[in-house]
Parts: structure tokens; C-alpha cells; sequence
């Protein structure tokens, strides 16, 4: 069967979601560096551990569009530049389940309505706005590195004759964007996350991308002051 897809078409959506992706960073990376030059608050590093589900899907005709949830858990650091502004880098672990449709056996000869499990870990690096201390939002990008994934889902037959084959990329990279809720040393957030790229290591025939809302609660550990105040 041969594709509707327009390759030229399907590049430029590419192109344009990693320009996105890259202006993000390099806006989050600015803002870090200008606030931390002029910065004369009291600073701090705060740390801790979060644990939280996420709502994920994978985008595509192979798989059957609907929301899955899975376990996401992990640390994070929270670096107080001002009372207004904060970097919060994370260290997660993130898993993502979805099931193959129909259209995976008819485009790929693979397996369809089989349960599809991705084992990522992630490192989303934010930038986080107060505009109230009980109040973050929170925007920046995040790299995930698959650790491990279901496999078998060519079969015998598949494209590429191995039923051992990783379908998935190992990159993926994803925009988040989403608020959260300081409460002493807890907190509760609810994000949403936008896949940048295509994660299909087939081919291009079909794209795959990952997104949905992950919700979640932290816990302060520790809180380190970094700077005092100028006079």
C-alpha cells in the first residue's frame, strides 16, 4: 500500500517543531543567564523527589489514539534565583503505554491491538514564574532517552524480518508547559507535553508522536541557600 503522505510536507512540520523546540531552549538558557547575573535576592537550591501518572498517547494511524496511563517519578532541584524566578531541572523516570491498531498490521505487517509500553528517562529543564509563592508556571523543553521498550511487534513477517526490533527511537524531545502548587513542602503540579519529533525508527510512513498530561506530587527534601543578599 503505497503512502498519502507528503515527504516534503511531513519535513517541514519537522523542521518547524524543532525551530520551535530550539527557540525554547535557547530562551530558557537566556533567561537563566541574565537572571542569574542580575539577581540580588537571597538565592537558594531546593530538592526533592515527585511521583505522579502520566496521560500520554501516541500519535498516529499505527496506534489507536486514545489516552494510556503509566508511572512517572523521579528528583528535582529547584534553583531560586528571586522570589519572582526559578529554574527547576528534573531527573524522571517516564513511562508511556499505547496499543497498536489495525492500521499497524496493514502499514508494517506487524501486530495490531497489542500493548506497547516505552520506558523513558527524561530531563526536563524549566523555567518557572511566581506570580504569587504559592504559584509556578512552568515552560521549558525536555530530552527523554528510551531505556528499554516493548518489542515483537513486527513479528516474523515484519519490515524488517526480526521480532526483536525497537520500534521507537531512542531521542525524544517534547515542549512542556503547565502550572503548579507550592504548599509548604509539598507541591502538585498538572502539565501538559507536546512531542517535537517523530519517534518511529521504522520509517517515515507513518508519524509517531507523544504528548498528553502528566499531574504530579512533590516533596522537599532539602533547601540550601546559595547567595546572600548585596548591600
Amino acid at each position: 500500500m503505497k503512502s498519502s503522505m507528503n515527504p516534503l510536507s511531513f519535513n517541514m512540520r519537522s523542521q518547524s517543531k524543532t525551530i520551535v523546540f530550539k527557540r525554547v531552549s535557547i530562551l530558557v538558557l537566556v533567561l537563566t543567564f541574565t537572571l542569574t547575573a542580575h539577581s540580588y535576592a537571597q538565592q537558594s537550591l531546593e530538592w526533592g523527589l515527585k511521583a505522579g501518572v502520566n496521560y500520554f498517547k501516541i500519535g498516529g494511524r499505527s496506534f489507536d489514539n486514545t489516552y494510556s496511563p503509566a508511572f512517572s517519578g523521579g528528583g528535582y532541584a529547584e534553583i531560586n534565583f528571586s522570589s519572582k524566578w526559578s529554574l527547576q531541572p528534573e531527573l524522571l523516570f517516564n513511562m508511556v503505554q499505547g496499543k497498536t491498531s489495525a492500521a499497524f498490521s496493514t502499514i508494517y505487517e506487524g501486530v495490531s491491538g497489542q500493548l506497547v509500553t516505552v520506558d523513558y528517562i527524561a530531563v526536563p529543564v524549566l523555567l518557572a514564574y511566581k506570580p504569587i509563592p504559592e504559584l509556578s508556571i512552568l515552560l521549558g523543553p525536555q530530552y527523554g532517552y528510551a531505556i528499554a521498550q516493548t518489542t515483537g511487534l513486527l513479528g516474523p513477517q515484519g519490515t524488517t524480518n526480526g521480532s526483536d526490533v525497537n520500534v521507537f527511537s531512542k531521542s525524544d524531545f517534547s515542549l512542556i508547559f503547565g502550572g503548579q502548587l507550592n504548599l509548604g513542602k509539598m507541591k502538585v503540579g498538572l502539565r501538559y507535553s507536546e512531542g517535537l519529533n517523530n519517534v518511529n525508527r521504522i520509517n517515515s510512513t507513518d508519524s509517531w508522536r507523544i504528548y498528553g498530561i502528566q499531574a504530579y506530587v512533590a516533596y522537599q527534601f532539602g533547601d540550601i541557600k546559595l547567595k546572600k543578599k548585596k548591600k
